[in-house]
């Protein structure tokens, strides 16, 4: 562990050093032996780490050049947001396929090493159907089948899961959207645990959106690799239901519900996976993303998200 009076060579940005402080004791920690962590990681893997990139907020990330000369990406998660994820082992069993390519991995500091890629695609100011078309491309590379030595939650655990935490949510927050609106989502959540099979199961992402995608530099046509899995054994609409959650463009009025299930069977058209199941998902997605924000003091955001769907409930038929 590293004398508290010696320099820093590591400086931790303000945003993760709160995420740790906020994990106790473990998180203090690993705060307090990251430095270490990282020169012994350098010596170990032949690397040289340079200062924390920004966009981070649950790991230490950084760029590291190889002996080769070549730059990858260095990653040290907190130990919270480690706990439960299955990211290295979605990384190394995808092998570049659809994914950041998983370098070198020392399990017991959370340390990853990875493939180094260009501009994330919420940075590039292309129109999120363009996003949705690029990331569903991406999808559709990335799953496959659930390893059966791989125990990660299935889809009737993150239905029900999501149920407790929209309810606590809602409920926290002073109920700040319909009663309708937590009626329905509740209901999804019921219908996708129950009609869950391990057989229709994929490995799939968890978390896809347009932050967590970056495109592969000098790839003609251009290709984009997923970072920042957390493994699920559930359905690919699961995931393609987590890009519908953001796509808010046009849903207002009395024609609401048309064009938010429009764009649901957009993204069956670019997958072939059954409408109805991403539609439910991405309503239950909207709502508890919206409540998550409000929890976390992004209020309009949050709002937005909890306004589309009250617009989408009252016009429901």
């Amino acid at each position: 562990m590293s004398d508290p009076d010696s320099p820093v060579r590591f400086a931790v940005p303000d945003v993760v050093r709160r995420r740790a402080v906020s994990e106790g004791q473990d998180g203090l920690t690993w705060l307090s032996s990251l430095d270490d962590t990282l020169t012994s990681l350098e010596r170990e893997w032949g690397i040289t780490i340079g200062p924390a990139l920004p966009g981070g907020t649950a790991a230490f990330v950084a760029q590291a050049t190889t002996p080769s000369g070549d730059t990858a990406i260095v990653k040290l998660c907190t130990p919270g947001a480690a706990a439960g994820r299955h990211e290295a082992e979605v990384l190394r069993r995808a092998d570049g396929r659809g994914y950041a390519r998983l370098l070198r991995h020392d399990p017991s500091r959370n340390a990853m090493l990875l493939q180094s890629l260009g501009d994330r695609l919420d940075g590039l100011d292309l129109p999120y159907e363009r996003q949705i078309d690029i990331m569903c491309a991406t999808l559709l590379q990335a799953w496959s089948p659930v390893p059966d030595d791989l125990d990660c939650p299935t889809g009737a655990d993150k239905a029900n899961s999501l149920a407790q935490a929209i309810l606590a949510l809602w409920q926290s927050a002073g109920q700040p959207c319909d009663q309708a609106v937590i009626d329905s989502a509740l209901m999804y959540c019921r219908d996708r645990a129950a009609t869950y099979r391990p057989q229709s199961a994929v490995l799939a992402h968890g978390d896809p959106h347009p932050a967590n995608i970056l495109a592969v530099p000098e790839s003609a046509p251009p290709q984009f690799r997923f970072i920042d899995p957390d493994g699920l054994a559930i359905e690919p609409a699961y995931d393609l239901g987590v890009l519908l959650r953001a796509w808010h463009e046009g849903i207002e009025g009395r024609h609401a519900h048309d064009i938010a299930r429009a764009h649901a069977r957009h993204l069956t058209r670019r997958t072939q996976v059954p409408s109805e199941a991403i539609w439910q998902w991405g309503y239950i997605e909207r709502v508890s993303t919206g409540l998550h924000l409000l929890q976390i003091g992004q209020v309009a955001e949050g709002r937005l998200y909890l306004s589309t769907a009250e617009a989408i409930s009252r016009t429901m038929r």
